[in-house]
């Protein structure tokens, strides 16, 4: 199944550069990330919820779609944080990390609508947490540009 998911993830995404916009949810000292299955070094890869803006659509707008539609949240998008890149062949992505609020932080995991769902897992990091992830399954450069407290 991993196999196959990665052959999915290859031919969906692979082999261009994309752009991602990625909203970074604190509450209570945790933030919220979700678990993409077979990206990366260690077969998964833990990032804050985002993705690619549609034609026509902002960064703003996109970002608060895919929010909704990975968490079920609805969120105001706040400060700009960094971009980064993700390169990891066939991969590469142009990413914009945004602080983003909201009223309700009751999360479910919701869905990837671009036909290869490889979110598995929803869940809240504490600092020290988040520092336990491999440095390779994660956006570990984050913990310098969020506030926990």
């Amino acid at each position: 199944m991993a196999d196959n998911l990665a052959q999915q993830i290859e031919e969906k995404y692979g082999n261009r550069i994309r752009v991602r916009v990625c909203g970074c949810l604190v509450h209570k000292g945790k933030i919220l990330l979700l678990k993409h299955e077979a990206i990366g070094p260690e077969g998964y890869f833990w990032n804050v919820p985002g993705g690619q803006p549609e034609t026509g659509e902002s960064i703003e707008e996109a970002l608060k779609r895919e929010f909704k539609e990975e968490t079920n949240l609805n969120v105001k998008v706040g400060s700009f944080l960094i971009e980064r890149e993700f390169i990891d062949d066939p991969l590469h992505a142009i990413e914009l990390y945004f602080e983003v609020n909201t009223n309700n932080t009751n999360a479910r995991l919701g869905f990837d609508p671009e036909e290869v769902d490889v979110l598995s897992e929803l869940a809240w990091f504490s600092k020290s947490e988040f520092d336990q992830l491999p440095k390779e399954a994660k956006p570990y450069f984050l913990k310098n540009y969020i506030n926990f407290d």
